[in-house]
């Protein structure tokens, strides 16, 4: 299932639209903001409904309120909204349809009737959009808001995935080299060192702790900033040379190890210091950007199966062999084939 996250702005909605959308995103915080004085001063209970709400919002968005009131007071307790909220209404009181002439609109309920307003619709999201607007994808709740003088509105799309005719890029990250891709079928593969960054983590490690000794506090938080610049940059670097060795390969799919938890389970000391997350960010936008579909695949023993023959084989240093097969290959790259063997959950297009 492909998941795509849309924001469009409206065009050219009109004067009286602005006004009552305005109106609405006030309503929808004292509507909120009613649900969480109520709860905290034990005037009902988390089973209120919109018969207790006295506003002229549709009943569709004063229930997306409720909703969302009752999540941020089981997370945040005694909420004060201090600004106006974008109001939202779920997956099944709005609507995406084009007129007569192809453009698309979205309707929605307000205060005083349904609205339908066209959207300016870019490149990026006009493929999921046909497949929404002829009936192939299903939509999530619609949120609208005001950004300066414009209004927007964002929602999600979803559809099945065709993977036929793709060549999936199996990328692992790792301390000795910090990324390792392999391109399944095709016997191409690109392998980085991890030497720049550890440098850079040394060198400023080194000066961090010098300046500490000195007692020169400011300076060292100066010496963590560049080191964080620095770090970006390769990040940078790495993710557009992993884009550009997937483009050389028809309907290319990057798939990446999920690293929810690599924290804990990692032995590396140096991975509390190291941007993975970051790094795996730059991988997934500039994908999208190029219209390339990035998943996260179970990095559950990717570096210990033989990529071959599925056996469990055995690593010394960078070089993995197995004793069932016979295979040797580099040990990052083994890992980051059993990736791109593995199927995931999508995080773009």
């Amino acid at each position: 299932m492909v998941t795509v996250a849309v924001t469009a702005k409206f065009h050219n909605p009109s004067l009286s639209r602005r006004k009552e959308w305005q109106q609405a995103t006030q309503l929808y915080r004292d509507n909120k903001q009613f649900c969480i004085d109520g709860w905290e001063n034990g005037d009902f209970d988390k089973s209120v409904t919109t018969a207790s709400i006295n506003n002229n919002l549709y009943s569709a968005i004063q229930n997306q309120a409720i909703r969302e009131a009752k999540s941020d007071h089981s997370k945040d307790g005694a909420v004060r909204y201090r600004e106006s909220q974008p109001f939202a209404v779920n997956n099944q009181n709005w609507e995406l349809d084009t007129t007569e002439n192809g453009t698309v609109v979205v309707g929605f309920p307000c205060v005083s009737q349904w609205w339908y307003t066209p959207i300016e619709v870019y490149d990026d999201i006009a493929d999921p959009v046909e497949r929404l607007v002829e009936g192939d994808a299903d939509k999530t709740r619609l949120q609208v808001y005001r950004r300066g003088d414009d209004w927007y509105c964002t929602f999600n799309i979803e559809y099945a995935a065709d993977t036929a005719g793709e060549t999936p890029i199996g990328v692992d990250i790792g301390e000795r080299h910090i990324l390792a891709a392999t391109a399944h079928g095709e016997d191409k593969s690109m392998l980085v060192s991890g030497g720049e960054a550890k440098y850079v983590r040394r060198k400023y490690r080194s000066l961090r702790e010098s300046l500490a000794e000195a007692g020169a506090l400011r300076a060292r938080n100066r010496v963590g900033d560049k080191e964080q610049r620095r770090i970006t940059d390769l990040n940078h670097k790495l993710s557009r040379r992993l884009i550009t060795f997937a483009e050389q390969f028809a309907n290319p799919v990057i798939r990446m190890e999920d690293l929810e938890g690599i924290r804990e389970d990692s032995s590396w000391s140096g991975v509390h210091s190291w941007h993975f997350h970051q790094l795996q960010q730059f991988i997934t936008y500039k994908a999208e950007r190029a219209g390339i579909r990035v998943e996260k695949v179970d990095a559950y023993h990717t570096s210990q199966r033989c990529s071959a023959c599925g056996s469990t084989g055995t690593r010394d240093g960078d070089h993995f062999s197995c004793s069932e097969c016979g295979r040797g290959r580099h040990a990052d790259l083994n890992a980051s084939e059993n990736i791109a063997q593995r199927e995931g959950d999508p995080c773009t297009a």
